[in-house]
Formats: structure tokens, sequence, C-alpha cells
């Protein structure tokens, strides 16, 4: 028996799966004792040969499934699971080795939570326009959820790199499989926050997504579809947030060209499927062209058909949302908190009352408001510091730097959220400069390697 199981879920990567367990089995000396669990779900591949002649140090346990999804071998491998921390990592990402152990440490000093880690793309070179969007996405999210004292919303938990006691996962009922390939992750999130769950962030968990190896053109057409099927299904599940889902722009909007989407999307699928599946043959030839604008349009469009294909798989004819039962509710209590008894006092304060919204002032003086935000976690006195700090920078610094730029004053340039969070997250910027910095290598070793082999 041990304390903590690494569960991961893997559908047809036997060659990175195979890394990925090198890596875990290399972490670093002082580690707590863990298991892995890998729950092999439909694969037919030699996943099954590799993982049977595979020694590792750590131990290794085996779990095959007929291809239910991620959310059910999540679950399933919960079930079978020894330890009582359980860390979920997808198949394709590679941990540090300080992985499991920055897991665990987070959980020893705030336990009962959920701790997420950090996964951003592998450092590789990238031309093309997908695979450049997609490394920016990936690196723009852990860069926003890294800030300190960030209020996190349930769009914001993701379980490729996620970790909480297995009590606290059985006590939530698991992810909910409904949503079996698509958006598990945001409505499990979604519950946490409704219960209270506390949510953390450890960047010290650091994995790197090889999403350069397992992302594709087509695979994203095939997301989107499942993403518009899950976002109806959630909009269903949890009204209160449907106006924060993509689906809420089309579903019972009026309108000419509102009211033409949806037939396309739940009448013309049969004529329009075939011709839509070269799209991204498509993009690429466009691409290549140099049509950029034109990319660009053409891939909003097939993204946007293949979401609302899904969504026609749950709604059918109508598509008309449940009510939102909170439009018509009151306004939600702010909680007044006043600094001049210190801010100690005004962080028991939030740690006792957590509100979703409060007002904060410092004697007479106005500070600002904690707004609430629809599908976010109340605030905590953890968020305080963080926000009056960033409070004073957007209305200090910008000052500063109008004044010194000799520019009026009353007009200060604004600052980039980037900016923000180097100002205020080391730690993850550190991490920033070192993907850089192993970029700019590989990136010169490949211009080394084309001028070697045009002489």
């Amino acid at each position: 028996m041990v304390d903590i199981s690494v569960i991961i879920p893997t559908h047809n990567r036997a060659a990175m799966l195979r890394s990925l367990l090198g890596k875990l089995d290399a972490q670093r000396d002082g580690t707590p004792a863990f298991e892995v669990l890998v729950v092999a779900d439909g694969c037919d591949d030699d996943t099954s040969t590799m993982l049977s002649s595979l020694r590792t140090r750590v131990p290794l346990r085996t779990l095959s499934l007929p291809g239910v999804g991620p959310a059910l071998a999540r679950n399933a491998g919960s079930q079978v699971a020894s330890g009582r921390l359980l860390i979920f990592l997808d198949d394709d990402i590679e941990p540090g080795e300080n992985f499991v152990r920055a897991h665990v440490v987070e959980h020893q000093r705030h336990p009962g939570g959920v701790v997420m880690g950090p996964y951003p793309p592998l450092p590789h070179i990238a031309k093309d326009r997908f695979r450049l969007s997609a490394r920016a996405w990936w690196t723009r999210h852990f860069e926003r959820v890294s800030r300190p004292g960030h209020q996190f919303a349930f769009t914001d938990v993701l379980t490729g790199n996620l970790s909480l006691e297995a009590e606290v996962f059985h006590a939530m009922g698991g992810l909910d499989p409904q949503f079996a390939r698509a958006r598990e992750d945001f409505e499990f999130g979604l519950r946490l926050i409704k219960k209270g769950v506390p949510i953390r962030f450890a960047p010290d968990a650091l994995g790197y997504h090889l999403e350069h190896q397992t992302a594709t053109l087509t695979g994203k057409m095939v997301r989107r579809h499942q993403e518009g099927r899950s976002d109806a299904l959630m909009a269903r599940k949890h009204p209160d947030i449907q106006r924060l889902l993509e689906i809420h722009r089309f579903a019972g909007k009026k309108g000419r060209k509102k009211r033409l989407q949806r037939a396309m999307a739940t009448r013309a699928g049969s004529v329009l499927d075939p011709l839509v599946k070269a799209g991204p043959r498509l993009l690429q030839m466009l691409e290549k062209a140099g049509l950029r604008r034109l990319y660009e349009k053409v891939e909003r469009q097939l993204n946007g058909y293949h979401y609302l294909r899904g969504a026609a798989e749950v709604l059918g004819e109508d598509w008309r949302l449940p009510t939102d039962p909170t439009a018509s509710t009151d306004e939600i209590d702010v909680l007044e908190i006043n600094l001049d008894q210190g801010l100690e006092a005004a962080e028991a304060m939030l740690a006792e009352r957590r509100p979703f919204a409060a007002r904060i002032a410092n004697g007479t003086v106005p500070v600002g408001d904690m707004c609430h935000q629809i599908g976010a976690e109340p605030w905590d006195a953890r968020h305080l510091r963080p926000w009056l700090n960033r409070q004073a920078i957007h209305g200090y610094l910008p000052v500063a730097l109008a004044e010194w730029q000799g520019q009026p004053i009353n007009v200060p340039p604004q600052l980039s959220d980037f900016t923000l969070n180097t100002l205020n997250n080391p730690s993850f910027h550190a991490h920033m400069i070192e993907q850089h910095v192993q970029w700019m290598q590989a990136k010169l070793r490949s211009a080394l390697y084309d001028n070697t082999s045009k002489s």
C-alpha cells in the first residue's frame, strides 16, 4: 500500500507513454513513495506489450478498458488506486523530476483542496499557424492561472496535471460520464467551486506538454464537435453559467443568421459533412499560399460548424436552453472590509466568510471592489494581498511610467497582463525564460544543421 497514486489514462501512445513512465521512475531523491496506475483505454497498438515488458523501480499497475473516454478512464482508475492522494496525469505530458513531490508538498501545506500543476508546451520549433496558436493558448493559460492570488474559475480546471485526495474525489462523485471526451474537467471544476473546495496552483509540479506530437488540425475539428456537445449538456445541467458558454451565442437567439446556422447544423449535415472533411487540407493550402486573412476566416467557419454539429446532437430541433435561475434573484451580499484594523484582520474575515464579493476601504478612502465572478471560486484570505498589489500597480505604476516618458499623467498607459504577472510571479516567469532558452537552442541547432546540409 502507498499513499500516492499517479493515474494515467492512455490511448494508443505507447512510445510517448514509455518516455513518461521513465520520467516518473526518475523522480528526485526524497520523493515520497508512490504507485503508477496506467488505464489503457481502447488501445490497439503495442501499449499492452510495452507495459508488460517494462521494468520500473516505481510500482506499476495497469487497467484495460474498451475505449470509454478519459472521464470514465480516470473514474475507473480512482476506484482501484491504492493511494489516499490521487494525481491525474495525461499521457502526452513529460513530468519534471520534482513533479510528485511538488504535488505532495502543496497538499501538506493546504490539505483538503485541489492542486493543479503547469504543463506548458515543450519547447520546439513551429512555423505553421495551427501549431503556433496552440502553443500560444497553452502558454497564456498557465501564465494567467499562475498569478499569485488568482481567483480560479471552472474553466481553469484541467485534469491533465491535477491532484486531490481520493476521499474528496469520491465525495464529489468523480467525473460526470456524460462529458466523456470534452469539458469533463470544466464540469468537475464547477462542482468543486460550488462545494467550496479550494483550488491551488503548484508551479514546481511542472510537466512539459507534447502537444506538437498529438494535436492536429483534424483532431482540433473533432475536438470542436465534442466541445459543442458537452457545452449543450453543460448548459442543461448548470443553467446558472450558461451565459459563459459559447452555446449561449446560438441557442434561442433571434435573427436570420442565427436561425440559418442552427438549421445548417441540425439538418444539412449529410450534405455538408463530406465537404467540411476537406477543411484541414484547405487550410494548409491557404497557409502555403500566404492568404492569412482568408485562412483565419475559413478556420472560424469550420470551428463554428463542428461546434454546432456537436451541440445539435444534444439539442435537436429545439435550441432553447433552461432558464437561468440566477437571472431573477436579488443581488448577492457584498462583504464590507476596512483595512484600518490591519491586513491580518481583513484576511481572517475573508477566510471566515468566503464572500463572492467584497468592498474594500482604508478608513474613509475606498480602495476597490472584489467583484463577483460567475463560475469563479469565492474570495479567500490568499487573494487579498495580491489583489491589493494589483490595485496599486494598476493605479500608480502607469502614472510613474507616463511621467517618466513625458506623457500626460491623466491618460496613463495600461499595463499588459504579461507585465503584471512578470512583476508578481517570478517563479512562473523563470519557467518561461527557461522554455525560451531551450527553444532558442533548438532553433540554433536547426539553423546549423540547415547550413551544413546546404554546404
